[in-house]
């Protein structure tokens, strides 16, 4: 009977020991290799690409002398584009005179001290007047007259304004690009700057709704 507790003792010592043991030295981790996964996206079928058709069309014009005369070289080469026309919010470049005259006789005099075209004698609401020097859509000529304002060394006044007016582009069928390529240089040699190519996708997400 006593070795039997003995025995027990023996066993309850060695599992105390053996705990203690794991404790302060815990055997390694180890870890299994799992399979890596790579996400590679999918690629469109290249056949769907080469059967596209393409878009060709001016860019965006605000003066409607300048749509007659390109409409009317168009029409001398054989060319029917749709015209789109719709109101979009265009940036307006202002130059004024930073004066104010009691008379327009005063004011008369000023713009001959101005020796630039395309000065007008504007009235405003109380009665006075003032010096328009210049309004432009197009940023190249705002920045053709900034050039001679600054070549004068006059005082001007410069300012932006935002205005809702019509806008006209000349758009041209859908077809391959490499037709479309042809038709985008020939374009550019009849005077349109830039005239703009784009994919019949990319075309209907721009002007869905407009033609």
């Amino acid at each position: 009977m006593q070795s039997l507790k003995n025995i027990i003792g023996f066993i309850t010592v060695l599992g105390l020991s053996w705990t203690a043991w794991y404790a302060w030295f815990p055997p390694p981790i180890t870890h299994e290799p799992q399979g890596v996964r790579v996400w590679i996206p999918e690629r469109p079928h290249l056949g769907a690409l080469e059967d596209e058709k393409w878009r060709v069309f001016t860019k965006r014009m605000v003066w409607k002398k300048a749509v007659q005369d390109l409409q009317a070289k168009f029409r001398a080469n054989n060319m029917n584009p749709v015209i789109l026309e719709r109101k979009e919010a265009v940036q307006l470049h202002v130059f004024d005179d930073p004066r104010t005259f009691v008379s327009r006789t005063e004011a008369e005099a000023a713009r001959k001290e101005w020796n630039i075209d395309s000065v007008d004698i504007l009235r405003r609401s109380d009665g006075t007047y003032m010096l328009g020097l210049g309004r432009f859509y197009l940023p190249e000529y705002a920045q053709l007259r900034q050039k001679a304002l600054k070549a004068l060394k006059k005082p001007y006044k410069y300012t932006q304004d935002i205005k809702i007016i019509p806008t006209y582009r000349f758009i041209f069928p859908a077809m391959s690009e490499q037709e479309a390529e042809v038709l985008w240089r020939n374009i550019q040699d009849m005077g349109a700057i830039n005239p703009v190519m784009m994919t019949e996708n990319e075309f209907n997400a721009m002007f869905v709704g407009s033609m």
